[in-house]
């Protein structure tokens, strides 16, 4: 059966219009990809400051101690901690356990 100009013109459009919207997606799945990485370096970066910084001022940090900050993906906490870690007397002052903990 022979298909009309506008069936053809119907198809065509049909057909360009999923390719754009395929292409409109994956650019927008490439684009959270990114942010999701950019905001997993900015957790990882904060966790090792404190980490680092821990380690400069005390020496010796426990190993829990160090899991539980690197287990933290909440950046105010991470903030908190690290003022906590720059004005400690100790390192037992360190809380990784306040209400604020939320990943």
């Amino acid at each position: 059966m022979a298909q009309t100009t506008a069936e053809f013109l119907r198809e065509q459009g049909k057909a360009e219009g999923k390719e754009e919207g395929r292409e409109e997606g994956r650019e927008e799945g490439r684009e959270e990809g990114r942010e999701e990485g950019r905001e997993e370096g900015r957790e990882e970066g904060k966790q090792d400051a404190v980490l680092k910084l821990l380690q400069f001022r005390f020496q010796n940090v426990p190993e829990v101690l160090s899991r539980e900050i690197s287990n933290i993906h909440n950046l105010t906490r991470l903030d908190t901690l690290f003022e906590q870690a720059m004005t400690a007397q100790s390192i037992d002052e360190i809380d990784t356990h306040s209400s604020v903990n939320a990943n």
